[in-house]
């Protein structure tokens, strides 16, 4: 059983297919893309402290933001604000300060001007519209003075290039629409990246004394983020070696703290292993241990509702390596944790256990009844689907309750080919149409959104199906 994927991945994915299909990439508007010169390409930036060590940066997706001048900066900044010059007199002002004093001054100046031209925050730019297209205006025009400074520092100061690049996170802010970087919801993520790698190749160099430990903001998110979205196993490795340096610098971490550490390393090692799950589901299981550290602590300390969130993640995490390496140990581990955080569900949840917990349960139990040929097995995880299935039904959700049609009916279908004694060749028929019609039903749709993975399983549901009801069908039709 390989096809244990993460469910929140199809209600992203549905999400993010439906917007765009295509590979990010950057499409500048034509007054940017006027001001770069013709073959311009990334390059290494170096940059030599006092001491004569070396750092070498690379920036190419902020190098595409082309800077026509600190003129045209104020120019620009003067349109923006026309509206309400008076309420703009003083981000005005600065403006006009720009090119006066030392060339470390003006990129210092520029830097600081850019970084409040492309903030959110109201107490500097209520005088400039909130409009969201005219905001992603402002941070290409921000992100291009940023990118500016940082050419124009000098390699002996690393301190004011890093001071450059730790700006750029205003590129956070941009709206979904942003239209210089498809899908636009990926642009902060991209530059983050991008920043935080020349940050930390820059971070000896900076004055910083920390090192072994800084890690920039957000830096570990954005990763996986990416890393998500271009199934790039090496980002969501780099993602967790980031989250593993930043938790080893807390001295004293608390029971939160270790838990937020524990949950954000097993998500994470959790889509790597999506993408690998070779030499027994190493990224997963390696992933599963502060989960495992953390309960071994503090569950006894831990009241019922907290834990059953707990169990569920480890059990989802075991029930991913369950999947993989189709062992029995893994599965028996799977369903202890699923069936805890299913009980406590049961006893405190108004509504019961949620859909997703009975999904992984009912996984975790096929795959153990499969292994032990136990036609009771099949039967209860068929009862956990179905209810799973009932559930996104009702809450009328197109992207669960096409997951929970998946998975219904790849229940089904294994349950048809286990060739259990108490299984009739009539009820087989019964079960196989079934789960053709619910896999036929979801087809479309995971057609239309390209989520790749969920066709295949769909595909190879119809396949094997549709050959057993070929050899079934002439002993119910003579």
């Amino acid at each position: 059983m390989k096809e244990r994927f993460l469910i929140a991945l199809v209600l992203i994915a549905t999400a993010i297919y439906l917007v765009v299909v295509a590979a990010d990439r950057i499409s500048l508007p034509n007054e940017i893309r006027a001001n770069r010169q013709a073959g311009e390409a990334s390059h290494f930036k170096t940059f030599q402290d006092a001491a004569g060590r070396e750092g070498h940066v690379t920036t190419p997706l902020l190098d595409k933001f082309a800077y026509a001048g600190d003129a045209n900066f104020c120019i620009k900044l003067r349109e923006m604000t026309k509206s309400n010059p008076d309420a703009a007199g003083e981000l005005l002002e600065e403006c006009d300060k720009l090119t006066t004093g030392t060339a470390q001054e003006v990129i210092q100046k520029r830097i600081g001007l850019a970084t409040v031209v492309g903030d959110q925050d109201e107490e500097h730019t209520y005088s400039l519209s909130g409009d969201a297209g005219d905001h992603d205006k402002r941070i290409v025009l921000a992100i291009s003075a940023l990118r500016a400074s940082l050419d124009a520092a000098s390699p002996s100061n690393p301190v004011q290039a890093f001071s450059a690049l730790e700006s750029l996170w205003i590129a956070r802010d941009v709206s979904d629409a942003f239209t210089y970087y498809q899908p636009g919801y990926l642009f902060g993520p991209a530059m983050k990246t991008e920043a935080g790698e020349a940050m930390l190749a820059l971070c000896p160099l900076a004055g910083r004394t920390d090192c072994d430990s800084y890690v920039p903001s957000g830096m570990p998110q954005a990763l996986e983020d990416l890393g998500r979205w271009r199934s790039d196993e090496a980002m969501l490795l780099r993602s967790a070696e980031l989250l593993e340096r930043a938790y080893r610098a807390v001295k004293t971490p608390d029971k939160g703290r270790a838990l937020a550490f524990a949950q954000d390393f097993s998500a994470t090692l959790g889509y790597a292993n999506e993408l690998n799950s070779g030499n027994g589901s190493a990224h997963a299981r390696r992933g599963v241990i502060p989960l495992e550290e953390w309960l071994a602590k503090y569950e006894s300390s831990t009241d019922e509702r907290q834990l059953q969130y707990i169990y569920g993640k480890v059990g989802a995490a075991y029930g991913r390596i369950a999947s993989d390496t189709e062992q029995r140990a893994d599965a028996v581990k799977a369903i202890k944790f699923n069936t805890l955080a299913f009980e406590i569900a049961k006893k405190l949840n108004k509504n019961g256990p949620s859909w997703e917990n009975m999904a992984n349960l009912g996984d975790d139990t096929l795959l153990l009844a499969e292994l032990d040929r136990q036609e009771a097995g099949f039967q209860q995880a068929l009862r956990l689907h179905r209810n799973a299935y009932a559930i996104t039904k009702k809450a009328n959700v197109l992207e669960s309750t096409s997951y929970m049609s998946m998975k219904l009916a790849r229940t089904l279908q294994h349950y048809a080919k286990a060739e259990l004694p108490l299984v009739t060749d009539a009820q087989k028929i019964i079960v196989l149409e079934e789960a053709i019609a619910l896999a036929e039903g979801v087809r479309p749709l995971f057609e239309q959104i390209g989520t790749t993975s969920y066709m295949k399983i769909t595909d190879r549901i119809l396949s094997e199906a549709n050959a057993q009801l070929n050899t079934l069908r002439p002993l119910k039709h003579p």
